[in-house]
């Protein structure tokens, strides 16, 4: 009798740990990986800041000590044409993040609208490549606008973020 109360106990004990009815809870629930919610944008949270991001973009696009500004001296060449390119795809980048935030930043988009203006005025003039482009009174010395610009730019996004 003894042997079959022991053997009843543990067949017991055995089917509650299965079952997981030993506390009244479903054991293997536990057992489980407990499910976390997908995260999720917290409406109240503030705004992702874009200055501390883009203005190190756009100072590697426009080169150390102002290496496209210096660059662009002469606008003919191709040092010039490189660093009007790589600033104003850094921009365009730009342009897609600011449009992501639904924010608005209307300095830093001003400034974009004067860079963009100015490469087209580089582009049009055909100024890579042309020796007199080189010329002090060539249209093409308004490539500043886009070399300029992008220093002025990473100041205007500071500006439109101050206080948000």
């Amino acid at each position: 009798m003894r042997i079959h109360t022991t053997a009843a106990v543990l067949l017991a004990t055995s089917l509650l740990a299965l079952t997981g009815c030993s506390n009244g809870t479903d054991a293997s629930a536990d057992a489980r990986p407990k499910k976390t919610p997908a995260a999720t944008p917290d409406a109240s949270a503030p705004p992702k800041k874009l200055e501390p991001v883009w203005k190190p973009k756009l100072d590697r696009a426009a080169g150390r000590d102002a290496e496209a500004t210096a660059a662009c001296q002469r606008p003919s060449s191709n040092a010039c044409a490189r660093y009007v390119k790589n600033i104003m795809g850094t921009v365009d980048g730009l342009v897609a993040a600011i449009e992501k935030t639904g924010q608005e930043y209307p300095k830093s988009l001003e400034q974009i609208g004067k860079m963009k203006e100015a490469e087209s005025e580089y582009k049009a003039n055909g100024c890579q490549g042309d020796l007199t482009a080189d010329d002090p009174n060539s249209l093409c010395h308004g490539v500043v606008g886009v070399t300029i610009g992008v220093v002025t730019l990473g100041m205007t996004l500071y500006t439109d973020e101050v206080g948000r």
